[in-house]
């Protein structure tokens, strides 16, 4: 005679049990892959230092990274580099500027001056001033009055000489404090950011680490050579990762090959997006 299994016997349990699990885990796989589509892994793409005082280089690398297929990118632009490279004093280079724009790109507000008129305040700030940048921490020790007052500034030279309001801000090196973040948004900007972080103007910050590259010496070249191979292939795998592109490695033919390997790699692996599409 054949046994039919109760449902109090231990055998229907474990059986139970198992289709239980594997319902659970089909419906979490489902959950991840439909948040996958929901929220896609974002890449930024920046190039910083956009100055006529670059201009050759400038347009390099834009031309480079335009053959990569790159159509939103992040230009960061510089009101008066080191205090000689007003943008309103040249008019060619902020004419082939916008021509050069895509539909898809955006300008950033990056300093006013690009370089710190203050020794910074404390030893943590002059280590970071003098290891990070070569004294061009110009945010990092600002109060607010008078980051409002240059953000002001730097806004109306970029709306005069390039017909554009900028939709965030990026002090130079990353180097900021709270109180430029509070002036920030009283700018009326939408975000500011750091080395690791965006920080929205109206919310938490974004967890996002960028990834950069060094060419101010040889050891500096090749560690950060080393140290973006690895970090290329960890950060994508963040909702939102940053690479932030400078005029100044396209002097370095390693540094042109690495940035190629690294946006081609990242754009097999995330969406190109602009910061509204982040912030949103």
């Amino acid at each position: 005679m054949l046994h039919t299994p109760r449902r109090h016997d231990p055998q229907v349990r474990i059986n139970t049990v198992h289709k239980q699990d594997f319902r659970l885990a089909r419906i979490l796989h489902e959950r991840r892959s439909m948040a996958t589509v929901l929220a896609p892994q974002r890449a930024l793409y920046s190039l910083h230092d956009v100055t006529p005082a670059k201009e050759a280089l400038v347009f390099a690398a834009l031309d480079h990274l335009r053959s990569l297929g790159l159509t939103r990118l992040a230009l960061l632009v510089v009101p008066d580099f080191h205090g000689r490279a007003d943008l309103r004093a040249f008019p060619a280079f902020c004419a082939q500027l916008r021509r050069a724009l895509l539909p898809g790109d955006e300008i950033l507000l990056h300093g006013y001056y690009h370089l710190a008129d203050a020794q910074p305040q404390n030893a943590g700030h002059k280590l970071a001033s003098t290891f990070l940048t070569a004294g061009e921490g110009e945010f990092l020790d600002l109060r607010y009055e008078v980051a409002r007052q240059r953000l002001s500034d730097g806004l109306n030279v970029l709306q005069e000489a390039l017909d554009v309001r900028p939709t965030g801000f990026v002090a130079p090196a990353w180097l900021q404090n709270a109180e430029v973040r509070r002036a920030v948004a009283d700018a009326g900007l939408a975000f500011c950011e750091d080395q690791l972080r965006i920080w929205p103007s109206h919310g938490a910050p974004i967890l996002s680490p960028a990834l950069s590259f060094a060419s101010r010496t040889p050891v500096r070249l090749w560690g950060s050579l080393a140290a973006a191979e690895f970090t290329s292939r960890a950060l994508p795998r963040l909702p939102v990762s940053r690479v932030a592109i400078h005029p100044n490695d396209y002097r370095s033919p390693h540094l042109r090959t690495a940035i190629a390997r690294v946006v081609t790699r990242w754009q097999a692996q995330t969406i190109s997006s602009r910061y509204e599409e982040v912030l949103s």
